[in-house]
């Protein structure tokens, strides 16, 4: 019985030093806590200005106190530079019976993600997506996408989509896309678009001039 005891007390003993947080599935996390989670987003936003946008949530833990903790980490990529990111750590204490809900830790690092690491690094988490059944579901992507391509790198007018090669997905705050195109100036462009359901805001976030692998 002795021994019991010492092993629940040894275990009790690992969970307070590794501060007794839970990992959370950000999809699951999501569905159940889009206040939490809004509430974030925009200290999150305020914090990385108007040249950044939320790009990946890489994870989510709780801990349960007198009210509950939630400890996020995520990443904002920068809208005219792609591999420049700032990593936020966030922790929120929310105690709903006393309408309480505060940000007790914040923390932040820049990255940087050079153009010849592997694509394997850049899309980690990415979903391929059937690029006809996007078109479908899109059919404003082409205008979308042409807007801000066009301007951007002094395009025709008259330039137009020849083929959308592929489509990938990440769920965030909503879900975030990645979209390469091949342009009738016979040159390859991504472009991020950024599809909120709860305010129902769809948008072309950036573009870039898709590089050759070498």
């Amino acid at each position: 019985m002795y021994k019991k005891y010492l092993f629940i007390s040894l275990l009790l003993t690992l969970v307070i030093c590794e501060g007794g947080y839970q990992s959370v599935k950000i999809k699951e996390f999501m569905s159940q806590n889009n206040e939490i989670f809004t509430y974030i987003n925009e200290i999150l936003d305020d914090e990385a200005g108007p040249e950044y946008f939320l790009w990946k949530i890489e994870s989510v833990q709780q801990q349960i106190v007198s009210g509950i903790n939630y400890k996020m980490v995520v990443d904002y990529q920068k809208k005219e530079d792609p591999n420049q990111y700032i990593q936020f750590e966030i922790i929120v204490y929310d105690q709903p019976w006393t309408n309480t809900r505060k940000v007790t830790a914040l923390e932040q690092q820049n990255l940087r993600v050079d153009n010849k690491k592997s694509n394997n690094f850049k899309y980690h988490g990415w979903v391929d997506l059937d690029t006809k059944q996007f078109n479908v579901k899109y059919p404003q992507i082409q205008t979308l996408l042409l807007s801000k391509l066009i301007p951007k790198f002094e395009l025709e007018e008259n330039t137009s989509i020849i083929d959308i090669q592929s489509v990938k997905e990440q769920f965030i705050a909503g879900k975030t896309y990645l979209i390469f195109v091949q342009l009738s100036d016979g040159k390859k462009y991504k472009g991020t678009l950024y599809e909120n359901p709860w305010s129902k805001k769809i948008e072309v976030v950036t573009v870039e001039l898709e590089e050759e692998q070498q």
